[in-house]
């Protein structure tokens, strides 16, 4: 009975670690969802900003613009900052960014107070991209661990569907003002602050000294470059199209439906958003290198449809299009992650996420920062033609990259394909 009951004590402490694991990664993928769902309410409050501020369609690309710049910056600079403090310092950071967003959200009353908010969402999210995802991943349970990448893949998609899900219905059905909506959101992010605190720490501070992870550094290791270039070009491609729906929603909502509101700009992203998450999450359980082409073909197909077809002025055959085009987005980035992640080390995690996020960043933010320098009233005829023309140079790389790699395929290379 002894030796029993000694077992059953040194079974306690694994125990209490596979809960703490638990707990921790649960509070992880709650703080990364989160950052999104604030992030989020800016989309479908824009047509009522559009209408309140009277913003013309370069101010509505360059609220956008300041949003990627916000996250741009982070990226380049404190990508790997949770490499020296630690996972939970730096995602209480992208937090409080979330927070100080919103207050100026709920008390601005200018076009210039929408530009500083959107920057500080975009520090928010760009620490919670680098900090967040590599605590998800870290975290992730040990039998499941392709739930952690999943998760990195899918979240930020996950958040922005609820953002921009209850934020169309809290103001079409006046359940709170807007500002009253982002005060809600600043007590939110300051709850998760204090489930932060309350997680298990899995960088040890120092493990890299303040000086290395200062300095901006693309960390890609030599043998991962192939694939980064793999990865990287679906999540541009891909991006570009997502983060002009970003902004331009209401607008798309005016053009099919024939009118724009709150809602029907939050309906219009959730067509495209939902299905990113839903097959984000999907994708995270089968083969990478099967599931890449195939999806980057239906984004090919789906996002075409869209601007194709956007002056029809048929309702469903948008929607239809949309939803294919968010379907092959969530599986297009989900595979091209798990491929880059497969064997990648604890340290090499922070900087290959980064350098991934800020590629993508930058990259699909150029479709915006090009419409943002037109004339006010840029044609969304000329739009369209320029996007149909971005996703199939997207398309065209990712073949060729494919056909390289299996004609000559590296020591890494062959364990994917």
């Amino acid at each position: 009975m002894a030796i029993e009951f000694e077992k059953k004590s040194l079974a306690h402490p694994e125990g209490d670690a596979i809960k703490r694991r638990g707990f921790s990664f649960f509070v992880a993928a709650f703080c990364l969802i989160t950052c999104f769902v604030t992030a989020a309410t800016a989309i479908p409050m824009m047509a009522y900003w559009v209408h309140d501020l009277k913003l013309s369609s370069s101010e509505v690309a360059m609220s956008v613009v300041s949003y990627f710049a916000g996250c741009v910056l982070t990226l380049i600079l404190f990508a790997r900052l949770s490499n020296f403090l630690g996972r939970k310092p730096v995602v209480i950071a992208a937090l409080a960014f979330g927070a100080i967003a919103c207050y100026l959200f709920s008390v601005g009353q200018s076009a210039s107070d929408l530009y500083i908010g959107r920057f500080l969402q975009g520090l928010s999210c760009g620490l919670a991209t680098s900090a967040c995802m590599s605590w998800v991943v870290d975290t992730a349970p040990p039998a499941r661990a392709w739930l952690g990448t999943a998760m990195t893949s899918a979240g930020p998609n996950i958040g922005l569907s609820l953002g921009t899900l209850l934020t169309g219905l809290i103001i079409e059905y006046n359940v709170l003002n807007p500002a009253l909506l982002f005060d809600a959101c600043v007590v939110l992010l300051i709850f998760c602050i204090v489930l932060a605190v309350l997680g298990t720490e899995t960088m040890r501070l120092g493990t890299e000294s303040i000086g290395q992870v200062l300095i901006p550094k693309i960390a890609i290791p030599t043998r991962l470059r192939r694939l980064f270039i793999l990865s990287i070009t679906a999540f541009i491609g891909t991006w570009g199209v997502s983060s002009f729906f970003q902004g331009f929603s209401a607008q798309f909502a005016q053009i099919v439906f024939g009118e724009s509101s709150v809602l029907l700009a939050a309906i219009t992203y959730l067509l495209l958003i939902i299905p990113i998450a839903v097959f984000g999450l999907i994708s995270g359980r089968f083969n990478p290198s099967k599931t890449l082409l195939l999806m980057s073909t239906g984004f090919l197909f789906g996002a075409g449809g869209v601007f194709l077809t956007l002056d029809m002025q048929s309702p469903a055959v948008f929607m239809i299009f949309v939803v294919i085009c968010g379907a092959a987005q969530g599986g297009t980035c989900c595979s091209g992650l798990k491929l880059l992640l497969m064997d990648a080390t604890l340290r090499e995690r922070a900087g290959l996420i980064s350098a991934l996020y800020l590629g993508a960043y930058v990259g699909s933010g150029i479709p915006n920062f090009s419409i943002g320098q037109l004339a006010k009233d840029v044609s969304m005829t000329t739009i369209a033609n320029g996007f149909c023309l971005w996703i199939a140079v997207m398309w065209l790389i990712i073949v060729l990259s494919f056909i390289l790699i299996k004609r000559k395929p590296t020591e890494t290379e062959k364990k994917r394909f």
